[in-house]
């Protein structure tokens, strides 16, 4: 398994939301509720398949919020040292931008 599919992995079962910028477009993608995909080699699905060579980099939002019902306030979790580690012991480059974890593609060409 590539870093990448392990980062995917990681997010999905954490339930954090993820966007991707594509390196033609100005802003990022709209961020994605249904996890992330590698559907074959060298493609990130997040709100549609796009190569990795397209792709500048992909964020992902640490914090998860559990709805337990109407009258209770929800569950706020952080992901973010969880996430971190999992990226220092694959060794994949990242950054923090205003508190969302930020995973460059130069790596994953």
């Amino acid at each position: 398994m590539i870093a990448i599919e392990k980062v995917a992995a990681l997010m999905n079962s954490l339930g954090c939301n993820a966007r991707i910028k594509l390196k033609h477009d100005a802003l990022p993608e709209a961020w994605g509720s249904t996890g992330i995909c590698i559907p074959v080699s060298g493609y990130i699905e997040v709100q549609g398949p796009w190569p990795f060579r397209e792709v500048e980099w992909l964020e992902i939002n640490p914090i998860v919020m559990e709805h337990t019902g109407r009258l209770i306030k929800p569950k706020r979790h952080d992901h973010l040292s969880g996430i971190v580690s999992l990226l220092q012991l694959e060794a994949i480059p990242y950054s923090i931008v205003e508190e969302k974890v930020r995973v460059q593609f130069v790596e994953f060409e």
